[in-house]
């Protein structure tokens, strides 16, 4: 339990002596630095009294964001993984909401990019529609990810470089809980461009939509570092009982089958199914409706 938020605290410790994080032996740093930041307030404490600490937070924020959907998604394993891991994911659907709401997106999003594949394809969409009406929000987002930009590079000079080359060790597409993933029975040598040509004609198709949940499922479907926990947004998206208790099954059937093969391509499905969901309650939705 708690693997990946011992490598955080690891991370944020090593910070704090003056050490690069990403030259830490069997330490698995594959994130932004400005990232492993965020643990530096959870640094100073022994392992326990963090997870502690951590779970609770992590609690709060899941009552309070998911409120009545944490009576049907409580055991989905996106969920648990989480808690589990140690993982940012929860904190993170917090700022989704926040983003989804249009109350305080640009801040919201600017905090989100220190996990890039959450949005790497709603960050770009978010920033054109602000520029088109709400150019303050896209000003804040700005300013707040200079700013986190600008202090990690004040920590260490050249952490950017040390993270291209260690995140290259990360580079699993073909594992993830992706379309890249689903896409990996192909031969090497058409699995590329052709995963790349559905990509680009899947994010094609959710920009024409011009709908916020349509396009926030897109990416994480489409983005090649998407593992089973990161798909914790998707429930955000959903809101009857029976799609919510649906997704739940499926969670476990992916992850058995993931469990099975020794990767997690399977849980692309909770993505594909609630995409399929949201295309079929698009009228009660009200496309464009929502920033």
């Amino acid at each position: 339990m708690f693997k990946d938020l011992d490598i955080f605290l690891a991370a944020a410790q090593a910070i704090l002596r003056g050490v690069d994080p990403y030259s830490i032996p069997n330490l698995e740093v594959f994130y932004p630095l400005p990232f492993y930041l965020l643990f530096i307030p959870l640094a100073g404490l022994s392992a326990p009294v963090a997870h502690v600490l951590w779970t609770a937070i992590q609690a709060v924020v899941f009552i309070v964001v998911f409120r009545k959907r944490v009576i049907f998604t409580a055991l989905s394993m996106p969920i648990l993984l989480t808690f589990l891991l140690g993982q940012v994911d929860i904190l993170m659907a917090g700022l989704f909401v926040a983003l989804r709401s249009g109350i305080g997106g640009g801040i919201a999003l600017a905090i989100m990019m220190l996990k890039p594949q959450l949005v790497i394809i709603l960050a770009p969409w978010m920033v054109w529609r602000w520029w088109k009406r709400d150019r303050r929000q896209m000003w804040w987002f700005a300013a707040i990810l200079t700013g986190i930009v600008i202090a990690s590079f004040l920590v260490q000079p050249d952490w950017l470089v040390r993270f291209f080359a260690r995140s290259g060790e990360r580079t699993r597409a073909a594992l993830s809980s992706s379309l890249w993933g689903l896409l990996a029975f192909l031969p090497s040598s058409i699995w590329l461009p052709v995963a790349a040509l559905l990509v680009a004609i899947i994010v094609i198709w959710a920009w024409r939509k011009n709908d916020f949940d349509i396009v926030a499922a897109v990416g994480l479907l489409t983005s090649p570092f998407i593992f089973s926990y990161n798909l914790l947004p998707l429930i955000i998206l959903i809101h009857q009982p029976r799609f919510l208790i649906g997704f739940t099954i499926l969670s476990w059937v992916a992850f058995a089958i993931s469990a099975w093969v020794s990767n997690d391509r399977a849980a692309a499905f909770l993505t594909i199914g609630t995409l399929a969901v949201l295309v079929t309650q698009t009228p009660a939705r009200k496309i464009g409706a929502r920033p």
